[in-house]
């Protein structure tokens, strides 16, 4: 009992030195530390998400075109585009002569593979900025002209077989750059939306053809003449619809 008590009067003698050294110490000017206060914004703030790069597919449909691109977020601003567009379009008909009728056929041919960037300079994503080149693997435009009746040619009566025919055609080829805007999101929230691209691809110098056949032919003094008034014939518009599916 003796020895209880004893044990009881130290351990009081030291709880009462430890509380006095406390005590000064705080009055020297050293502060206890304190639970920090949480505001109610703070608490009920949330860790910033991290970005996840999405991925979608695209239908191109437009000037270019069909075609399709595999599209890649790498900043939640800045993303990637590969794909293709082609263009197969045949019409007749399209030209005139008040001389005499003419059978005509355009045809234009055009085949590319792009890589494209969008960048969004805003905090509004429904506009971007949109670089980057295409290769053109077929770029062909040509007509033929044919004439569709007889013809008289003083006291000669000449058919369309004997007259024959003119054929132009123009040629581009090899990296074409491209430059213009994006409009409405680039990615959807969920699975499908819609956008539109405005721009342009400026493409390489052409190489032509003018050829007459039969009395035609003379036709073919010409082709430097129709080569020249060619090369100006640089842009290729692009307005196009892409029908854009989330896959990621």
């Amino acid at each position: 009992m003796k020895n209880i008590f004893t044990s009881t009067i130290i351990m009081l003698l030291c709880l009462t030195v430890y509380a006095q050294q406390n005590a000064a110490s705080n009055f020297a000017g050293v502060a206890k530390p304190k639970n920090k206060q949480v505001s109610p914004e703070e608490s009920q703030q949330k860790p910033m998400a991290q970005f996840v790069s999405p991925i979608s597919v695209q239908i191109l449909l437009g000037s270019q075109g069909i075609g399709a691109d595999v599209k890649y977020g790498i900043t939640p601003k800045l993303s990637g585009r590969f794909g293709f567009g082609i263009i197969p379009v045949t019409a007749n008909n399209m030209f005139g002569f008040s001389a005499f009728p003419v059978e005509d056929q355009l045809s234009a041919k055009f085949s590319n593979l792009h890589l494209l960037a969008d960048y969004a300079p805003f905090n509004n994503k429904s506009y971007r900025l949109v670089g980057g080149a295409a290769y053109l693997v077929k770029g062909n435009a040509n007509v033929i002209i044919t004439p569709s009746g007889s013809y008289q040619f003083g006291s000669q009566t000449l058919n369309k077989d004997q007259i024959g025919s003119l054929s132009a055609s123009v040629d581009w080829k090899g990296v074409a750059p491209y430059l213009g805007v994006a409009l409405f999101k680039s990615f959807p929230n969920r699975l499908f939306n819609m956008n539109i691209d405005i721009g342009t691809y400026y493409l390489a110098s052409p190489g032509t053809s003018f050829t007459g056949t039969k009395l035609l032919s003379d036709n073919n003094s010409q082709a430097a003449q129709f080569n020249q008034n060619m090369q100006g014939y640089r842009w290729l518009p692009v307005v196009q619809l892409n029908f854009n599916f989330r896959i990621k």
